[in-house]
């Protein structure tokens, strides 16, 4: 249904708390209105990289755990590398998959330096 052009888009409520429960709510784009959102500022943190490595895991959280309050990322007094781990063992494999291609993207553009470098 969600591939598929013709048929309704599902519609989500903003939970009571939101300010704007009562006027606004979320609708699933249609395929062909759909975006690939591109960061910018500061790049990606890697995960081969140890000195970056808590960070790479906190920014996996808030792009792909749902949460609604920051508390909601991670238990209290638990590190973000534990508490990604295991969500890593827990969440789907499209979303393991999304974190493998922003990984490689790191590693082509290491490629891509490799070789201009060496010409």
């Amino acid at each position: 249904m969600l591939n598929d052009a013709h048929h309704l888009r599902p519609k989500t409520k903003f939970d009571e708390s939101h300010p704007e429960h009562q006027t606004h709510h979320q609708v699933v784009c249609s395929p062909s209105r759909r975006k690939i959102p591109v960061p910018s500022g500061v790049s990606i943190p890697r995960r081969d990289h140890d000195n970056v490595y808590t960070r790479y895991c906190r920014l996996m959280l808030l792009l792909f755990k749902p949460w609604f309050h920051a508390s909601d990322l991670r238990a209290n007094g638990q590190t973000w590398i534990n508490t990604f781990r295991q969500f890593h063992e827990s969440c789907g494999t499209h979303i393991v998959s999304i974190m493998d291609n922003m990984q490689i993207l790191h590693e082509c553009r290491d490629s891509r330096d490799d070789h201009f470098a060496q010409r």
